[in-house]
């Protein structure tokens, strides 16, 4: 059996991917999210020449084939690329012996609880806290992720609007059900001694389980610091895609929580790499899965299989461009969503979606 068509159905947020064997056998994954038509380009161009005769049950062989092959490309396009491959492949896989993707690699589907994950700076503390309480008495989440700091303010110290973090935490820590887990992301925002007093005066005052993301991700030293010297436990790594990259995140370590992105690192092989290598040094896994694309899927069947999964899966609050992508969508009940016990992911990509979008087949004839 070997690979003979590797098919994608994209638009410009999101692509699908669809491998069919020589056996006629199939299976459906998904390029990274956004600018998926660029990676598309990539996958055709710079993955499926490698993929296409190989064989798909040598893929975490193939995997490292095709990134040593692409090596004047070392950037995350390739990587966003290839996470359709792999993950189409783990579809097929599972598919072939009636299992679930997390059966496959030591797990088993099962309800796993989920942290609402807020997107938003421009709204109000007090708007803020009323959503999440509301959205805590309709669905019976236990955790949520606010955002602190101002975007694309790399380590500046900025703020959304001036003392808006300051009143934010405290405002949606009072307003929501006493033993909520409560979450933060900076997203770069803060340099070392703006994230530490943040850290001091607001964070842990208000018992905050993560601080995501509080520098610039790309200074790893600064993290570092933040860690050393912060009480909240640090998170992060959703952008870095280069495993040589992971191994000085978790030797150092940089962080306390690892936060890899299934398809910004290249797909589950590579996805799970990283959570043993935390493993093996003690630390916990939470993987970034901000939308309701595949992403969710894939996290939820990891998050099943790991033995050092951190408890609550990101689960976007927003309405975004991602709903009615996979069937049966993923929704939240009592605080957690079901991984999905079909064959293969347990989900299927909605027909009139695959219809309207841009294809591209590439072929071994």
């Amino acid at each position: 059996m070997t690979i003979e068509r590797l098919e994608t159905f994209g638009t410009e947020t999101v692509s699908v991917v669809r491998v069919t064997t020589s056996d006629g056998a199939q299976g459906i994954g998904q390029i990274s999210p956004y600018n998926a038509d660029i990676s598309s380009r990539v996958f055709h161009r710079q993955i499926a020449p490698y993929a296409l005769g190989a064989d798909p049950e040598e893929l975490e062989c193939l995997v490292d084939e095709i990134v040593n092959r692409n090596l004047k490309f070392p950037g995350s396009y390739v990587r966003r690329a290839l996470c359709g491959l792999d993950t189409a492949v783990w579809d097929l896989r599972g598919k072939e012996v009636g299992a679930p993707v997390c059966e496959l690699i030591g797990g088993e589907p099962e309800p796993l609880a989920v942290y609402g994950s807020s997107m938003r700076r421009d709204i109000s503390p007090e708007d803020e806290a009323a959503r999440l309480a509301r959205l805590q008495d309709e669905h019976g989440y236990e955790a949520f992720k606010i955002r602190v700091g101002a975007v694309d303010s790399w380590g500046s110290d900025e703020d959304a609007w001036e003392g808006r973090s300051e009143e934010l935490v405290p405002t949606v820590r009072s307003a929501l059900a006493e033993d909520t887990v409560l979450f933060v992301d900076a997203n770069s925002a803060y340099s070392p001694s703006g994230a530490l007093e943040l850290d001091r005066t607001v964070l842990a005052p208000n018992g905050i389980a993560h601080f995501e993301e509080p520098c610039p991700y790309w200074k790893l030293d600064w993290t570092a610091a933040v860690r050393d010297g912060a009480s909240t436990p640090v998170a992060g790594g959703e952008q870095d895609c280069f495993l040589e990259q992971w191994m000085r995140i978790v030797e150092g370590p940089v962080v306390d929580i690892v936060q890899p992105d299934v398809c910004y690192l290249g797909g589950l092989t590579r996805a799970r790499r990283v959570a043993d290598l935390a493993d093996e040094h003690g630390l916990p896994c939470r993987p970034h899965a901000a939308n309701h694309s595949m992403v969710l899927t894939f996290t939820l069947h990891l998050l099943a299989a790991i033995d050092n999964a951190a408890t609550y899966v990101e689960y976007s609050i927003e309405d975004h461009w991602a709903e009615g992508l996979v069937e049966p969508a993923p929704t939240v009940e009592n605080g957690a969503v079901e991984v999905p016990d079909g064959p293969g992911w347990g989900v299927d990509i909605d027909s009139e979606w695959l219809e309207s979008a841009e294809y591209e087949a590439s072929t071994t004839s």
